[in-house]
């Protein structure tokens, strides 16, 4: 929006105005005086406020040059080289923002500070007088000493020194700095209009349909993207309110989330469907925020309308997904249950042999194997769905500790590896799911075990950590002496399926799903699992749970 230029009847100022041209009645204000020589161009048309100002400042010390017009004010500041110029807003011929523009435009007389000092109250004088680079904005009327105050303090800026060829340059003619502001408004206009097709540009060539309205709700304008989902043509949309243009459905949905954007400060956000006229339908998320203008005030909104037929069919293919799994899972468990009762019977019907006897333990281990990963399985699936609880209870951590230690002791052993518990003393109980914090220490444990060389050893410590201004937590800790997991791995060794490559067998460390339950069951205690390791000097995993 370009700066209001037209001129306007100003207020008077209230000083009261002199009898004689000069200072005769007027209040003798030096509380501010002036340093020597200090010289202060007053541009406006006003004769009685020109009258009124030029009387306080040569009062308090000031030189004053004066100007009734704009012209007027661009011929004193190159012939005066003024030391701060007073500056109305409407004058004749040109307007203060204009002058303004000049000025701060020429690097000959850009140091020269400008107030604006205007009887336009509203915030629109004031933003744009800032932004056409015034160094200070001042309402007519304001008491003498807050005028001197205000001159003082932007003479008290250290100015950049002015060259000699300044010095002696002659005034430009009315002809000159009329061509002057052209040029400054076609440069203006050149960089508008570029600016505006690089927007219409980025527009036309977005994959998200986009669509801006005012105030009341009508249709400002509607990319392309947008209008090929609704298959009609922009000129069909625009003026419109959104529930007529849009269609019922989409459209009631859009003219709701407008109304909420307008009074928030925050994108809101709906899923709905966009009907063609062809009768085609296609899945959109829409997200609406309010547009403010350059005051501030909220005048509109655009919403953003992303095609998520892909999202949607992924989302599909994820629960048929999962809905497969789970039907496997569940008819896997049973028959698996039954086959590991049956092998781990066989020694009642008979005395084995060595062959045999190490045939059931292969199939039995790996039967163990694989109803473990059914039952991840399973519990990450009634995690995701909601339907696993944590049941807290008053447990103790060295209980915790131990029981997880004994389940994992023969591993150990056979691999000859050396187990050490670490508890820090005086730990208090928690409240906790204890079967659930004993699973996630077996899985850490087991994992360890699995990937740490004959001789290793893996300690299993817990310790009380204070965080101030936020929960106490007790941390465990499960430190191996293996072969380390590389850093890239770090942010996805926790998510479904996530696997390891072992550098020095080339075989996966893990099925990827020990780890996934491990960091669903501590984030539902609130508490947090991570891991540190370097590679060739093993890996520690640790998790956090909240003490209360």
């Amino acid at each position: 929006m370009p700066y209001p230029i037209s001129d306007s009847t100003s207020p008077i100022t209230p000083f009261v105005p002199p009898t004689h041209e000069r200072d005769a009645g007027l209040p003798e204000v030096v509380s501010n005086p002036a340093p020597q020589g200090l010289k202060v161009l007053i541009a406006d048309d006003s004769r009685i406020v020109t009258t009124v100002h030029s009387s306080i400042l040569r009062n308090a010390g000031y030189e004053v040059v004066t100007a009734a017009d704009g012209i007027e004010a661009m011929q004193a500041v190159y012939r005066e080289l003024p030391d701060v110029v007073l500056l109305d807003i409407f004058m004749p011929r040109m307007n203060g923002y204009q002058v303004c523009r000049l000025i701060k435009q020429d690097s000959a007389v850009s140091h020269i500070p400008v107030l604006i000092n205007t009887a336009s109250e509203g915030r629109s004088a004031e933003f744009w007088s800032l932004h056409t680079g015034a160094d200070g904005f001042m309402l007519k009327g304001i008491a003498p000493e807050e005028l001197l105050d205000t001159i003082a303090h932007v003479t008290r800026k250290p100015t950049p020194s002015v060259p000699s060829a300044t010095m002696s340059r002659e005034a430009p003619g009315p002809e000159e700095i009329l061509s002057k502001v052209c040029a400054l408004v076609d440069q203006e206009l050149y960089a508008t209009t570029i600016k505006g097709m690089e927007l219409q540009t980025m527009l036309a060539n977005m994959t998200e349909g986009i669509l801006t309205v005012d105030y009341e709700g009508r249709i400002s304008s509607a990319n392309h993207f947008l209008c090929d989902l609704l298959e009609t043509e922009e000129t069909e949309l625009q003026g419109h309110q959104c529930g007529e243009a849009l269609g019922n459905t989409i459209g009631d949905t859009t003219r709701q989330i407008i109304a909420l954007a307008l009074d928030s400060e925050h994108a809101i956000v709906r899923e709905g469907e966009v009907t063609g006229s062809s009768g085609k339908i296609t899945p959109v998320e829409i997200s609406a925020i309010s547009v403010k203008d350059y005051l501030g005030d909220v005048v509109g909104a655009v919403c953003v309308f992303q095609d998520i037929t892909r999202r949607r069919e992924v989302e599909a293919l994820n629960r048929l997904k999962n809905d497969l799994t789970d039907m496997i899972v569940h008819d896997l468990r049973t028959p698996l249950t039954s086959f590991l009762t049956g092998m781990e019977s066989v020694e009642m019907l008979g005395e084995l042999n060595a062959d045999q006897r190490e045939l059931m333990n292969i199939s039995i281990e790996g039967g163990q194997i694989l109803l473990g990963m059914v039952n991840d399985l399973l519990d990450i699936s009634k995690m995701e769905n909601g339907s696993m609880k944590i049941e807290p209870k008053r447990v103790e951590i060295a209980d915790l500790t131990q029981r997880a230690l004994r389940q994992v002791t023969a591993l150990a052993l056979a691999k000859g590896l050396e187990l050490i518990c670490d508890n820090e003393t005086a730990l208090l109980p928690l409240q906790a799911d204890d079967e659930k914090l004993v699973r996630v220490m077996v899985n850490l444990l087991s994992n360890a075990i699995k990937f740490t060389p004959a001789r290793g050893s893996i300690t299993l410590s817990t310790r009380f950590v204070a965080r101030p201004g936020r929960r106490d937590s007790i941390v465990f800790a499960c430190q191996d002496t293996g072969e380390g997991i590389p850093t890239e791995a770090f942010t996805h060794i926790f998510e479904k399926f996530g696997q390891v490559e072992s550098r020095t067998s080339g075989r996966k460390m893990s099925t990827g799903l020990g780890l996934t339950f491990c960091k669903m069951a501590v984030e539902a205690h609130g508490g947090r699992i991570w891991v540190q390791s370097t590679m060739g000097y093993g890996s520690t995993f640790l998790f956090a749970i909240p003490t209360s």
